[in-house]
């Protein structure tokens, strides 16, 4: 369900710095109360954890416009998952993290899923040539992408995304 949707049924509106609380109406500590919902518009909150497949999916064919190196990526998936034995494979550090470093295509992203439904996608994914990097996080119900002015506005202009332009000093959600 697409956060403007919702902010639509209950009165809202969504800017690059709504965070879900604020969509629904309910104070922050209330956010993961189940009799928030709308029947008939949303009925569960967004899941917290790195990008989700059907947006990974959209993202794919956007993400492979704007670079050169789609067959070269590299993948940080956060270590703590706990799903797989990640001892043989090289880590590196991120604020709070330990992500384990990874390398494929850039369809490689989305490939967790077709092993495990419920396996985790890679928080961090960028090309070769470094045109753009993506981010999630364990704890964020959003994906953010940097990357050359013509990337985002293909991102914004999207149709299978929800996108919002964000700023360096934005707060993170």
């Amino acid at each position: 369900m697409r956060w403007s949707t919702v902010a639509a049924a209950q009165g809202t509106r969504v800017t690059p710095v709504t965070r879900w609380h604020e969509v629904i109406g309910a104070d922050q500590g209330y956010v993961n109360r189940s009799d928030l919902g709308l029947p008939g518009v949303w009925d569960e909150h967004p899941d917290k954890g790195p990008t989700p497949p059907e947006v990974a999916r959209a993202l794919l064919p956007v993400l492979a416009r704007h670079t050169g190196t789609p067959e070269e990526c590299w993948f940080g998936l956060w270590s703590g998952y706990g799903r797989w034995d990640w001892e043989r494979f090289p880590t590196f550090e991120t604020p709070g993290r330990d992500e384990v470093l990874l390398a494929g295509r850039l369809a490689d992203a989305v490939s967790p899923v077709s092993w495990d439904e419920f396996a985790e996608l890679p928080d961090l994914w960028w090309p070769q040539d470094r045109a753009w990097c993506l981010g999630g996080d364990v704890d964020l119900v959003s994906t953010y992408v940097g990357g050359s002015p013509e990337l985002i506005a293909d991102l914004l202009a999207a149709p299978d995304l929800e996108a919002h332009p964000v700023r360096p000093a934005d707060p993170v959600g």
